[in-house]
C-alpha cells in the first residue's frame, strides 16, 4: 500500500467513556435504576434529539457554565491578508490527483507522490455560496480552570446532517458566525 493511501489518526483516545457515565448513574442515582442496556438508547436518543435541533433548527445549545454549542458559519478566504494560503482552505484530494494523473502522465502514484512542489486543488464551496459551516464549542465567556484542555469533536453524521440542511433549495436555517 501506498504512502498516499495511509490514514490520519484514529479515534481520539480520552479518559472518561460513556460506560464512566452509566456507572456514575448506578452509584448516584436515587430514582429507581434502569439496565444499561435502557440507559445507552436513552442516551443515544436524547444526544441525537439535541444534535438534530442544533443542525435542523439552528438551536444554541446551552451547557450551563460550559458555554454554548452551536453551528457557525465562516466565509471561504483562500488567503490571508499577508498573502499566504488561508488554512479554512481544504484539499480536494479528488481534483488534485486527477490533475496531476493528467499532468505527470505515465507516473504511477508512488512516483507522483515524490514528486516535490505540486499544485493542489482546494474546494471553493460554490454549493454554500463560498461559506463552511462547522460545530462550535463556544467557551469565550465561560471561567472554569483548565477549559483549554477541554475538546468538543461532533460524531460525523452530524457533521453530513449539516450539508444537508445547507443544500437545500427552500433552505429555512441559517447559522450565524
Amino acid at each position: 500500500m501506498g504512502e498516499y493511501l495511509k490514514r490520519g489518526k484514529g479515534k481520539s483516545i480520552c479518559d472518561i467513556k460513556k460506560y464512566h457515565f452509566f456507572s456514575h448513574y448506578r452509584k448516584n442515582s436515587k430514582l429507581s435504576k434502569i439496565e444499561r442496556t435502557q440507559y445507552d438508547r436513552f442516551t443515544k436518543e436524547l444526544l441525537n434529539t439535541y444534535s438534530r435541533a442544533i443542525v435542523e433548527e439552528g438551536l444554541w445549545l446551552k451547557l450551563g457554565v460550559l458555554g454554548y454549542i452551536r453551528i457557525q458559519t465562516k466565509k471561504l478566504n483562500f488567503f490571508r491578508k499577508d498573502g499566504s494560503l488561508s488554512r479554512t482552505l481544504s484539499v480536494d484530494w479528488d481534483k488534485t490527483w486527477k490533475h496531476w494523473e493528467k499532468k505527470y502522465e505515465g507516473k504511477t502514484r508512488e512516483e507522483i507522490t515524490k514528486i516535490e512542489g505540486k499544485k493542489v486543488l482546494y474546494f471553493d464551496n460554490e454549493h454554500t455560496n463560498g461559506e463552511f459551516y462547522k460545530h462550535l464549542w463556544d467557551n469565550r465567556t465561560v471561567v472554569i480552570k483548565f477549559k483549554r484542555f477541554y475538546r468538543f469533536k461532533p460524531s460525523r453524521q452530524y457533521s453530513r446532517l449539516i450539508k444537508d440542511v445547507v443544500t437545500q433549495k427552500d433552505r429555512k436555517i441559517f447559522y450565524y458566525e
